[in-house]
């Protein structure tokens, strides 16, 4: 019944071409402009005051016990995560002018109060100067599950509590569709995550690799993140998903109105042949963290780090190009299919020592990118091709998102 339910929750989440959504959530940190460092919770000036002051200004509160942990107005949420991040949702809409006009409404509504504050809400992939040590896990039973299933892993601790990501969500027409997106965007995920590297900073010291938060993911070897045969398996459809989702741990689950942990135990053990409801069903799925994930909602591409505006957006751009284009999702998807499961392996490997310039087929992530680039921007509704344009620094200048957040970073603290 478990298992059929989760293979139903995928079922149903298909839309007709015509009728595909985005979404999206960027991530946050909160600092202090003198120091850089985490803001806590409680406090006067803390995260949760400066969400009762959003409430006071239009946004309805959300709540986990007497505890202020989001706010919302569509189509807007806002949810702080397991280290403090502060994470903006933005409901699916079939318009990058409705995300981008929701990003820069949440922004400027923050600028004077975050003034008054001394504060400063960066976008970057990494805390820019507090250590693990430092940053508080925040007063959520899902975030004090997380810790507690990563207890003793560094990596998988760094990730949880001292990272932050652009988490796009695409639509899929049916399981075969599903499946190219997924093979799609997994043996993307390196190349993306090197294009977009924003770490520059991990634990309180200067990232000597590229891509930290991608070496951290694969350090990490969690189970409830890694999925076999993605690419070299015979078929990925909804069916090998959900197998996943049953197989992985599920760590933690409600039982009336409180959170018990489960640990290592599997949803399969724990779920039996249980009959749950849709917000259940939905809650398993998103237990587990895989680069790409499907939920409900979508199938999500987790592999990018927070980025500063307009680079969001940007990103936003170039995958609704190449993955609402039936022809370049086509293009890409006969690219990859030629890669190994061993290539795959070796290319995250380079990403992390060469950045954008690791090897990629015959030719490096950069060349490749240039590729999806000028395939992209030309599928993409003439009002906005325009989002494209800040990859052009990225793409034909050479310059990493990272190096850029290290120099502004360095001149906040001589400020």
């Amino acid at each position: 019944m478990f298992k059929d339910q989760l293979l139903d929750c995928l079922n149903k989440g298909a839309k007709e071409h015509e009728y595909f959504t985005m979404g999206a959530s960027f991530g946050h940190f909160l600092v202090n402009k003198s120091d850089l460092k985490a803001v806590p919770f409680e406090g006067e000036n803390g995260l949760e005051s400066l969400l009762e002051y959003m409430t006071r200004n239009g946004w309805e509160g959300l709540y986990e016990g007497e505890n202020l942990i989001g706010v919302r107005k569509y189509p807007a949420t806002v949810l702080l995560q397991a280290g403090g991040q502060i994470e903006l949702q933005v409901a699916k809409t079939a318009s990058l002018q409705v995300i981008d006009k929701a990003y820069l409404d949440f922004i400027q509504g923050l600028f004077s109060e975050l003034e008054a504050r001394g504060q400063i809400l960066l976008s970057a992939g990494q805390q820019p100067a507090s250590t693990l040590d430092e940053i508080e896990l925040m007063p959520m039973a899902k975030a004090e599950a997380m810790a507690k299933y990563a207890e003793g892993n560094q990596a998988a601790m760094q990730l949880l509590k001292g990272s932050a990501q652009t988490v796009v969500t695409i639509d899929y027409a049916h399981s075969d569709d599903f499946e190219k997106k997924f093979r799609v965007a997994s043996a993307l995920a390196p190349m993306f995550a090197a294009l977009f590297d924003n770490a520059p900073v991990v634990d309180g010291k200067d990232s000597e690799k590229f891509v930290a938060n991608l070496h951290m993911f694969d350090e990490a070897k969690l189970a409830n993140t890694q999925i076999e045969n993605i690419i070299s398996g015979h078929s990925f459809k909804y069916v090998q998903y959900i197998k996943f989702v049953h197989e992985a741990p599920a760590i933690a689950a409600a039982e009336g109105e409180e959170i018990v942990y489960l640990g290592e135990k599997t949803n399969e053990e724990y779920y039996g042949d249980r009959e749950l409801n849709d917000g259940e069903i939905n809650a398993v799925l998103e237990m587990v963290q895989p680069e790409v994930r499907a939920t409900a909602n979508g199938i999500e591409l987790r592999m990018v780090d927070a980025l500063p505006y307009p680079l969001n957006m940007a990103y936003l751009a170039l995958i609704k190009g190449i993955f609402y284009s039936v022809d370049n999702l086509n293009a890409v998807y006969d690219t990859v299919m030629n890669i190994s499961r061993a290539d795959l392996e070796q290319q995250r490997k380079d990403a992390v020592e060469s950045g954008i310039n690791a090897k990629f087929t015959e030719g490096t992530f950069r060349e490749t990118v240039k590729d999806l680039f000028f395939m992209a921007t030309p599928q993409l509704p003439a009002e906005e091709q325009h989002y494209t344009q800040p990859l052009d620094s990225l793409v034909f200048k050479n310059i990493c998102p990272k190096d850029v957040t290290k120099r502004q970073l360095a001149k906040m603290q001589q400020a």
